[in-house]
């Protein structure tokens, strides 16, 4: 285990300081009104101190960070309700798009796309990119945002192996190949999100 620092701020003595050992900083802080916080890194101590000290309020930052979204179509599959991987398709607001482009009885209570018995999470990601070209296309969008890297960096880019996986994952990779070439040569763009930001996030994980 690599090295910490540990930096500390007396609330009622007004001062702070750094050090590199658990015990001593927690001997100085004990029985004080205090703010505490360990680091990998001197400088990252040295720069919390500086900008006071204080704990990121996770919640503002999630706000702030979902002010950088652009407009587009936003996709995320998960499992967790214990009936399957479920697909998600958005718009910014994280309002469902499937209702409006596949039939009633392809979309669940929630909003959500059902991914057939055999599905993979990783299965129903590449579901929800199809889905999301489909829709990006129809509902005239030239961006779509997605938290998974492997579909979206690698998969849908043609890097895969096709002796590592099943079937019918190696057709639907082949299939969003081909949809994806076709969104940007008509200037589409498909990017990474953060999954804490992401408006189609189904929360799963969490």
């Amino acid at each position: 285990m690599g090295k910490k620092f540990y930096a500390y701020v007396l609330i009622e003595e007004n001062s702070n300081g750094i050090v590199d050992s658990w015990d001593l900083c927690k001997e100085i802080i004990t029985g004080k009104k205090t703010r505490y916080k360990s680091f990998k890194k001197l400088e990252e101590a040295k720069d919390w101190l500086s900008k006071g000290g204080v704990y990121e309020d996770k919640k503002a930052l999630k706000e702030e960070l979902k002010k950088s979204l652009r407009e587009g179509v936003f996709f995320d599959a998960g499992t967790g309700r214990g009936i399957g991987v479920e697909v998600r398709v958005t718009d910014i607001k994280g309002l469902s798009y499937l209702p409006k482009h596949l039939p009633s009885n392809m979309v669940n209570e929630f909003g959500n796309f059902l991914a057939p018995d055999y599905s993979t999470n990783n299965y129903g990601e590449l579901i929800g990119l199809f889905l999301a070209i489909d829709i990006a296309l129809k509902e005239n969008l030239k961006e779509i945002f997605g938290d998974s890297k492997l579909v979206i960096d690698y998969w849908s880019k043609g890097a895969f192996k096709k002796d590592n996986l099943n079937d019918k994952t190696v057709s639907l990779i082949e299939k969003v190949i081909l949809k994806r070439k076709n969104f940007e040569s008509l200037g589409g763009k498909i990017s990474h999100v953060s999954g804490d930001i992401n408006p189609a996030d189904l929360g799963f994980h969490k």
